[in-house]
């Protein structure tokens, strides 16, 4: 007996690839993140956020920031493309900018509302099933072997 898959489960199967490498992107960003935490360097781990989610739209959705484009403008791209809400985004933005521009000094507090509007973000790509672009794999052909020859005895 053969089991035959319909385009409707495989593209569950694919759906379910695709969250589970995203959770793994999610997951090492915010392994990075948490290393700026441990030596209490919030500031530091706002900005590791912010090249995290670069990362993850340059992974999977194909966007990568151009050497001009402002954060501000690569986020809100980010968003549009994401169908990630303009306020979260925008309050995202502000706590990076501040971060990264400004000698304010960032709180625990500070640093949780950024993170927690982060998770909001990573969480609205997962649930509007924006399509990971796979990045193209590289065939690799093995070199041909050449055989001995063998030598027949006259």
């Amino acid at each position: 007996m053969k089991w035959k898959l319909s385009r409707k489960g495989a593209g569950f199967f694919k759906r379910r690839k695709q969250v589970k490498s995203l959770n793994q992107m999610f997951t090492s960003v915010m392994a990075d993140v948490r290393i700026f935490e441990q030596r209490q360097d919030y500031k530091g781990a706002v900005i590791a956020s912010f090249g995290g989610l670069a990362n993850i739209a340059g992974g999977l959705l194909s966007m990568n920031r151009a050497p001009y484009e402002t954060g501000r403008e690569f986020g809100f791209a980010v968003a549009n493309r994401a169908n990630i809400s303009a306020e979260v985004m925008d309050e995202y933005l502000t706590s990076f900018e501040i971060a990264r521009y400004t000698d304010t000094e960032i709180t625990y507090d500070d640093y949780q509302e950024a993170i927690q509007r982060l998770d909001i973000c990573f969480r609205g790509i997962r649930e509007q099933g924006v399509e990971i672009v796979e990045p193209a794999r590289k065939q690799t052909k093995k070199p041909d072997k050449k055989r001995k020859k063998i030598k027949a005895k006259a």
